[in-house]
């Protein structure tokens, strides 16, 4: 039995919660039983194939932001005694932490070999949280963190191969994804999102911290603008959406910017429908964004910046360009709605890479092969066999 735990809330629309549920059900319709242990609370309720076990709601937390927050600190706390005591019930062979706070709750458990999954650096992320202290210390601390966190584990994964280039003995771990998600037809969704029907319509699906660099999608569409006087900039988020109103506002382009909420999978489906370009930015690297895999697969050509590629084989899938340059951003955007045919094959590709690259069957063989060589290592470098043992329903397929 293996036991996933992630402390955050769950679920949610957010990246890493949806690779997370994504990740369990790829593992679970294989045959092979989940539990996950996450917060109380969550976005909406969740039909899942997999167990899903929470923290004790106390203290009360509700945010459904990323970043840390003495809540979370508490709550965190609180998962050393809810993974020993659900421990005990299930009595899991090996735990799958993912994300660096899971790690150190299940190490501190000490109740079976802990995987950590990385879903982000947080040497480069948790610097743009806090921002009033210095960057070089907070990126320091952060690093000695995660080096001390990989040689405790009993084996290292990433959710991309940039990230896995920046931990020490990780292996990349793809996440699955569907390679195709059906919505209705482009003039249906904008009528029912109220958006203009001959717009070129330009789409950022996230939230909007810091670290992914929303101000060069406005950059970028000011100068689109500047030529197409139909190009829009559709902003789906659950964030707080006041500062990127300011900044609009600031460039002159307030009236070009829609805002829609994306807190249902309806939401998530309509305005990939609605959009012609999906925009990926990235101000920090090492994550993965899932919107990208998503708008590959609901049929949306994609604008990526570099960084935000992660390191997987998508150049002949998506537009990539130079890392914050809002020119670049702009330049592709218009080659790209100047060549339907040109997109339409993009958006083929990128579903047949998704099959092909992040199939349940890819992501379960790289969990499989992930154990069974940090399994090999171990006995190799043991005089007396291996330090951990690995689940048993690990190392048999």
């Amino acid at each position: 039995m293996i036991l996933h735990v992630a402390c955050l809330p769950f679920p949610s629309h957010q990246g890493t919660q949806a690779a997370l549920d994504a990740m369990l059900r790829a593992w679970s319709t294989s045959g092979r039983p989940a539990h996950l242990l996450a917060y109380t609370h969550g976005a909406y309720a969740l039909d899942a194939p997999y167990a899903v076990h929470r923290v004790p709601d106390f203290p009360r937390v509700r945010s459904l932001r990323s970043g840390p927050t003495w809540g979370k600190v508490a709550l965190d706390a609180r998962g050393v005694a809810a993974t020993r005591s659900l421990a005990r019930r299930i009595r899991p062979s090996a735990i799958v932490a993912h994300h660096i706070e899971a790690a150190i709750v299940t190490l501190a458990a000490d109740v079976a070999p802990v995987y950590y999954v990385a879903h982000t650096s947080l040497s480069r992320e948790l610097p743009v949280y806090l921002p009033r202290l210095p960057t070089r210390t907070v990126s320091a601390v952060a690093g000695a963190t995660e080096r001390w966190i990989c040689g405790r584990a009993a084996g290292v994964g990433a959710v991309a191969p940039s990230l896995a280039q920046l931990l020490p003995n990780a292996r990349y771990i793809p996440v699955p994804w569907p390679s195709r998600f059906d919505g209705p037809a482009r003039h249906e969704a904008r009528s029912a999102l109220d958006l203009p029907g001959d717009a070129h319509m330009c789409l950022y699906a996230g939230n909007l911290d810091h670290y992914q660099g929303w101000e060069h999608l406005l950059d970028a569409l000011t100068h689109l603008r500047r030529i197409d006087d139909n190009a829009r900039l559709l902003i789906a988020t659950e964030s707080e959406t006041s500062p990127v109103r300011r900044a609009a506002r600031l460039r002159g382009i307030a009236d070009a910017v829609d805002f829609r909420r994306l807190g249902s999978e309806h939401a998530r489906m309509q305005v990939h429908a609605a959009a012609d370009i999906a925009w990926v930015p990235r101000r920090t690297e090492g994550g993965l964004p899932i919107k990208m895999l998503d708008a590959f697969a609901r049929n949306v050509p994609v604008v990526a910046m570099e960084r935000a590629t992660a390191g997987l084989a998508v150049r002949d899938v998506c537009a990539v360009v130079q890392n914050d340059d809002p020119n670049a951003i702009a330049a592709a955007t218009r080659r790209l709605l100047g060549a339907p045919a040109a997109a339409g094959a993009s958006c083929a590709r990128a579903s047949e890479y998704l099959t092909s690259r992040h199939s349940a069957d890819a992501y379960v063989d790289a969990v499989q092969s992930w154990v069974d060589a940090d399994a090999s290592s171990q006995a190799a470098a043991t005089p007396h066999g291996p330090r951990r043992q690995a689940a048993p329903e690990l190392q048999a397929r």
